[in-house]
């Protein structure tokens, strides 16, 4: 199972034990994942690697284990992550946008000289113009970075 998911043999015990996996059953002493298990590692594996905290993964999983009374409850979950997902993508966007203007920058300066830029209003007017990207660099590039070191504690 864990060269299926990319996790150690460890950290699925780990998981188990802190409650984000139903207890799984054992054969002979190892553990015998089932579809449903694996089902189960694939949406904790999902929510941990789009930034939702242990705790919340925990809450999630113990109420996928109590069928339609707990529909709503996870229903605002998702719609909360989905959301959360929305603007982490937005994030990375700009900085992914940022990054493809230093990459430009950079190229034209190794073809023409930093001196060609005439500094940096005229260097992003130009990458503006030539690229037909519309670039603003005046919003922060912080929110995924500072979400992500939050949920990593």
């Amino acid at each position: 199972m864990a060269t299926l998911t990319g996790y150690t043999p460890d950290t699925l015990r780990f998981y188990e034990k802190a409650g984000l996996l139903p207890a799984i059953r054992r054969n002979a002493g190892r553990r015998a994942y089932t579809d449903a298990d694996r089902y189960a590692i694939s949406i904790v594996t999902c929510l941990k690697d789009t930034g939702m905290p242990l705790e919340e993964i925990r809450r999630y999983m113990a109420l996928s284990s109590k069928g339609d009374k707990s529909v709503d409850e996870r229903l605002a979950i998702m719609k909360r992550q989905s959301a959360s997902i929305k603007r982490q993508m937005d994030a990375l966007k700009l900085c992914e946008e940022r990054i493809a203007f230093k990459v430009w920058y950079y190229e034209t300066a190794k073809k023409e000289g930093i001196a060609a830029l005439k500094g940096p209003e005229y260097a992003l007017a130009r990458y503006r113009r030539e690229t037909g990207r519309n670039a603003d660099f005046n919003l922060p590039c912080r929110h995924f970075n500072e979400k992500n070191r939050e949920n990593a504690k």
